[in-house]
């Protein structure tokens, strides 16, 4: 028996090696937030702000390309080539038969080699140049001078007069691409400042969602425990059937309300924690513990200083100015289009030509011989009409900007009152919103004192019930849209990321 035992122990502890090791999964992350910590979150992890953080850094890089329009251009070249002729083309002097493989005077060679080296570009007020020198080195089998050396530098100009003249026209590009890049960096700030208020309103819609729930698991325990006791009432016979009925479906309502809410508050956790993480995989698994709000109820505003400085502030006000800053760089350009083409050329060469490459090059160092050009090349469409009608249509587009502008302006002005508007109504909402609860807090007491003596009816008490909920509810979500009307008010004056201590570098 005790050798059947030790077998079978073996055998149990064979199976148990040879079956599979079950791992506990690792636990869900939590994400416990404050309302401070949840932007700051958001301020390094959100994807939005990720990629809007590449556009200032690609508008810088397309100024560097336009200003690289200015660069220099250095070219160095080498060239070798020979030719190899057969004479007897040229002059019979030959037998008719094959000559012999050594008698080389039937053929002429020359060859040659030439190096340059030149330096070109273009500069700001519209001069193209070009400077170099040139070496070149030529041998001939005919020539009673067998080799020779060529030298020479030289520098040419071409400066329109006219169109394409200045500073305004060629450095045109490079001004609106810095342009371009100072609105970049306000989109930036834009996109900073939405991010920021879609927290603090996904945040506040968070905490409604976990209170309002909890207002209604509250109301579903009220309503459970009245079908409670109407069914013990009703088993005594001191309550009708109607009564149960009534506790019962109010129940089966509350029930429902209850899923609604866990269903608001499991859409705003996942709608907060897009926001401030970064995480892909895990992201659905991760649990999120926030802290309450601070309520701030004595904020102050000043809505006329606001305003003034919603002009300073607003990025999109600002990137309208730099718009028409642009557009009116493209009227100075398009205007110049509409003008005559003349340009100055001009042209000058230094040569030495020697038998010796010192020889050659000391001519050029004391030039006795040279090669120079000055003229004038003139032309103009005519009538003109496409550079007319781009400066016609440069013109209106900045006229339209200048209305749109003014719309823009418009629009702060409504949308910082209305904001202002909504502060001071949520304000007021909230102390209303507690007066309310306060009441209905009273009134459910006395109705169920009321339907304890049997002078109040399941109807009665259900419907105070519900009013509690409502208002309990009502109470939350005032002090929770105050916070958002805060949140927006900052947003449509430029100022959340000075309200939040926030500095962007």
């Amino acid at each position: 028996m005790a050798a059947k035992a030790g077998l079978t122990l073996l055998a149990v502890g064979l199976l148990g090696l040879a079956a599979p090791v079950t791992r506990a999964a690792p636990p869900a992350p939590t994400l416990d937030l404050t309302y401070r910590s949840a932007i700051e979150r958001a301020l390094a992890k959100n994807f939005q702000i990720q990629v809007e953080t590449y556009n200032p850094k690609i508008a810088k890089a397309r100024t560097t390309s336009e200003e690289g329009t200015f660069d220099p251009v250095v070219g160095l070249s080498y060239t070798y080539d020979e030719n190899r002729r057969d004479l007897r083309a040229l002059t019979p002097t030959f037998d008719d038969g094959i000559p012999d493989s050594t008698d080389t005077g039937r053929f002429a060679a020359s060859s040659g080699t030439e190096a340059d080296a030149t330096i070109s570009g273009l500069t700001p007020w519209g001069l193209n140049y070009s400077a170099g020198l040139a070496v070149t080195r030529n041998t001939d089998s005919t020539s009673p001078i067998d080799e020779r050396y060529d030298s020479g530098v030289g520098v040419s100009i071409t400066q329109p007069l006219l169109r394409g003249f200045g500073t305004d026209v060629n450095l045109a590009q490079v001004r609106i691409a810095r342009t371009n890049q100072t609105i970049s960096a306000w989109s930036l700030r834009q996109r900073v400042m939405d991010v920021i208020t879609d927290v603090i309103r996904i945040y506040n819609d968070l905490y409604f969602s976990i209170e309002n729930l909890a207002v209604e698991r509250r109301s579903l325990d009220l309503a459970r425990q009245t079908l409670r006791d109407n069914q013990r009432r009703a088993d005594i016979g001191v309550m009708s059937p109607l009564d149960v009925v009534q506790a019962q479906t109010d129940v089966a309502d509350r029930e429902g309300r209850v899923l609604i809410a866990e269903r608001a508050l499991a859409d705003n956790e996942n709608f907060l924690k897009q926001l401030v993480t970064d995480e892909v995989t895990r992201l659905l698994a991760t649990q999120v513990r926030i802290a309450a709000p601070p309520f701030d109820l004595n904020a102050r505003i000043d809505e006329t200083a606001d305003l003034r400085r919603a002009f300073d502030l607003r990025p999109d006000y600002q990137q309208s100015l730099l718009d028409i800053q642009k557009r009116n760089i493209t009227v100075v350009f398009a205007r110049n289009q509409t003008l005559p083409q003349l340009d100055l050329v001009a042209s000058l060469g230094l040569n030495g030509l020697d038998t010796s490459l010192g020889g050659s090059a000391s001519e050029v160092t004391t030039p006795s011989q040279f090669s120079a050009t000055v003229g004038g090349v003139f032309s103009l469409p005519v009538p003109n009409r496409t550079a007319q009608g781009n400066f016609q249509v440069a013109q209106l587009e900045v006229a339209r900007q200048l209305v749109a502008l003014k719309q823009l302006e418009q629009t702060i002005t409504v949308e910082v009152d209305n904001a202002a508007g909504r502060i001071h109504t949520t304000r007021k909402l909230i102390d209303s919103s507690r007066a309310a609860r306060t009441f209905a807090e009273r009134t459910l007491e006395a109705a169920q004192s009321r339907l304890g003596a049997g002078t109040a009816t399941t109807f009665e008490v259900l419907q105070f019930q519900r009013d509690l909920a409502t208002a309990e509810t009502t109470e939350v979500r005032a002090l929770t849209e105050y916070q958002k009307a805060l949140a927006e008010y900052a947003r449509l004056t430029g100022t959340t990321l000075e309200r939040n201590r926030i500095r962007l570098d």
